[in-house]
């Protein structure tokens, strides 16, 4: 895996130092649009930095185009700072997403290896100005494809895997589990502390408490609240 100094992550017009943490959220955009959208104002209100949009696993290039499209365009329209993300398994898909003001493009779960179609989505990074999620180890292809070293992410799917690629210097996106509270809070505690930077979670509000209180232990920034024992 080649290495590169730890720096500022760049997502859409906006950047981020390395001691920022950033929430993302999955909105399944194949559901019912109106849900999907209510869905994109509640994680938003709770503190996403990112919304991932996905979906559409079963229909064919035209259908998924037919209904990602729209709906990044009026989340784009609805949040014009937040932080948009189309996770695909087709290239056109990804360049029409882009084009409706996608910010971030990563593979659908099961889609497939990094092969042609990982080349296919750093080229419409690279053509879009957009930013990549891909696997370890292949950060230097999507450089290599064009697309901008500070637009390139390593996911990751579990914490206890993270010591390798956090030592590369690329920022690294975690999953958390999502079957219980407590165990994803714990994991993604853990995850902050040994360097992960994106989180995609389910539960925005209590993650982002959770990696507030990791940055203030680790310096970062200053506690919500600072008392002083007196003997």
């Amino acid at each position: 895996m080649v290495s590169r100094p730890a720096g500022v992550l760049r997502l859409g017009h906006r950047s981020f130092e390395p001691s920022q943490l950033l929430v993302m959220a999955v909105v399944d955009g194949g559901a019912d649009a109106a849900a999907a959208m209510e869905r994109v104002h509640a994680v938003v209100a709770e503190g996403a930095d990112i919304v991932g949009v996905a979906g559409w696993p079963g229909g064919d290039e035209r259908e998924e185009i037919r209904h990602a499209v729209p709906f990044v365009a009026t989340v784009r329209d609805s949040y014009p700072e937040l932080i948009v993300g189309v996770r695909t398994g087709r290239p056109e898909v990804a360049r029409e997403a882009c084009a409706a003001g996608a910010d971030l493009l990563g593979v659908r779960d099961g889609a497939g290896p990094w092969g042609p179609w990982g080349l296919g989505l750093a080229e419409v990074a690279a053509e879009f100005g957009a930013s990549v999620v891909c696997p370890p180890g292949l950060a230097a292809p999507a450089v290599a494809a064009g697309v901008e070293p500070e637009r390139v992410i390593i996911g990751v799917e579990r914490a206890f895997r993270l010591a390798g690629p956090v030592a590369t210097g690329w920022p690294v996106l975690v999953s958390i589990p999502d079957d219980d509270l407590t165990r994803g809070l714990a994991t993604a505690a853990v995850a902050a502390w040994l360097g992960a930077r994106v989180f995609r979670v389910p539960w925005m509000r209590e993650t982002r408490r959770v990696l507030r209180m990791v940055s203030a232990i680790r310096g970062d920034i200053p506690p919500a609240y600072a008392v002083r024992g007196l003997a």
